[in-house]
């Protein structure tokens, strides 16, 4: 009885435009589903409206939660938010970090996450500070995901990368007790569907959404076609969810608009190639900035990993003896490197 007064007042508290909202996704559901099903999406509404009437910073009137992969993408769409009416529409979410490199086994659980932060501490010369940072910003992402009303719409932003291809399918399976509209924004495709740059395309720009302009965002996000994710590519992608969270690889490449679990080197040979081009074109065999190494990496290379990534293959190198050095290893910007000579040709 408390729990059906408890309902009565969620119900209660909804505005009309998410009672219409609510009632709509009910009646679009039923069509779509058997009774078995329905019962068990019923019973999840019930139990997201419970949550959202105990939650007392509960943010009133947000018609569309946003989700990202990365502060920087994340920090554009709030920029391009900002002093217009969708501060107070939309809800941005941002799950923090790379997925494409490091462990995502069991990610969408307080024991993954941890896992996962341990490992980077072990094998990055990152500021543990700033990773404390990101693995908290995971953790309230992953509860605010759960927490998501059944009536607000959920628009994931992608863009033709692992990292944010992997976080799709992650959210997705968070979701699969959802009733909620989903839809997808791939940044790359919305971009070379409003502009004729086959340059870029063949450049694979963007590779992210986080090297778009907040103008670029806004303007995709004002132009964009909703149409809901079907149920067919909704539940396979959310299964292609789950079985990455069992996976216990350390590295995913995008490829050919699939997913592959990579061998931890999948990158050595091309540091190697980018490191005797910068030997050639400085026109002596001498050392250089590992950070010129890296950018030089980073910025040629078709997979995204970011930079302490391929820091971390360059370290691994140089244990191998493939690279000497000089200078302390404790950061990249406090060493140089060269590349053995007998590799030069």
């Amino acid at each position: 009885m408390e729990n059906i007064n408890q309902l009565k007042q969620a119900i209660s508290k909804l505005d009309e435009r998410e009672a219409k909202a609510l009632l709509n996704l009910i009646f679009i559901r039923a069509e779509q589903y058997e009774e078995d099903e329905m019962t068990r999406i019923l019973q999840s509404i019930k139990k997201s409206l419970l949550q959202v009437s105990r939650n007392e910073e509960k943010i009133e009137h947000r018609q569309t939660v946003h989700i990202l992969f990365g502060d920087s993408p994340a920090g554009s769409l709030k920029a391009a938010f900002r002093n217009n009416p969708y501060a107070k529409t939309e809800e941005i979410i941002v799950l923090p970090h790379i997925l494409s490199v490091g462990p995502i086994e069991s990610l969408h659980t307080k024991k993954g996450i941890e896992n996962r932060f341990q490992w980077f501490k072990e094998h990055y010369r990152d500021d543990f500070n700033d990773l404390e940072e990101y693995k908290q910003g995971m953790l309230k992402a992953i509860e605010k995901i759960k927490e998501i009303p059944p009536y607000q719409q959920i628009l994931i932003w992608t863009c033709e990368n692992a990292a944010e291809q992997i976080g799709l399918r992650v959210v997705l399976y968070l979701l699969q007790n959802k009733v909620n509209e989903v839809f997808e924004l791939n940044t790359f495709k919305v971009f070379h569907e409003l502009y004729t740059y086959p340059m870029l395309e063949e450049e694979q720009y963007p590779r992210t959404s986080g090297e778009l302009a907040p103008e670029k965002l806004l303007q995709f996000y004002e132009q964009f076609e909703f149409r809901s994710m079907d149920c067919a590519k909704r539940h396979a992608l959310l299964d292609e969810g789950r079985k990455l969270l069992l996976s216990e690889s350390l590295l995913r490449t995008w490829d050919n608009d699939e997913l592959w679990h990579s061998d931890v080197e999948r990158d050595d040979d091309f540091i190697i190639h980018c490191a005797k081009k910068l030997h050639k074109e400085r026109g002596k065999h001498d050392y250089m900035k590992a950070a010129r190494l890296i950018g030089e990496v980073i910025g040629h290379m078709h997979q995204y990993t970011g930079d302490q990534w391929i820091e971390y293959r360059l370290r691994d190198l140089i244990g191998k003896e493939i690279f000497t050095y000089r200078g302390e290893l404790s950061a990249m910007r406090l060493y140089e490197v060269k590349l053995k000579e007998e590799l030069l040709h």
